[in-house]
């Protein structure tokens, strides 16, 4: 990063998207978990988000460490993120359910969830830009770095 302030914006998008994967965990033992739930059965939405979290934690590593590698791979992390996270909001819009509809849940657990949800949605969008309008300059100081 090229800067302080990129810097520190970045850490701000790598604890937004922590939060985002540790909420998944009250979320799923909320609306999936049942007493006695085999969950060596369950095991490829486990391992479908441990994957995820792995590419965002490497990704992440590596762009702390200015690498090339680091931000196309975080790069493509945010896209995935925010075409998902678009990609529903939209579906709700279109099938009448009205723009963050999931915030009218009267679940306080739930709505948290879809507002760090939301949030994310906002975060890797402008993170996205953030990464895509510096490119030139974080990748200048990488090879400044390697002189």
């Amino acid at each position: 990063m090229e800067s302080k302030s990129v810097r520190v914006q970045t850490i701000i998008l790598f604890l937004l998207i922590l939060a985002n994967f540790i909420a998944q965990v009250p979320y799923f033992l909320h609306l999936y978990y049942r007493p006695g739930m085999n969950l060596l059965a369950e095991a490829r939405p486990f391992l479908t988000m441990g994957g995820v979290f792995a590419v965002f934690l490497v990704a992440s590593i590596l762009l702390f460490r200015r690498t090339l590698a680091g931000y196309w791979l975080m790069l493509a992390f945010l896209v995935v993120e925010f075409l998902f996270y678009l990609w529903n909001t939209v579906g709700e819009v279109v099938h009448g359910y009205g723009l963050f509809f999931h915030l009218q849940n009267p679940d306080m657990l739930l709505k948290i969830v879809f507002a760090i949800g939301y949030i994310n949605l906002f975060a890797a969008g402008y993170f996205l830009c953030l990464l895509l309008l510096r490119k030139s300059k974080i990748l200048r100081l990488r090879n400044r770095l390697k002189l």
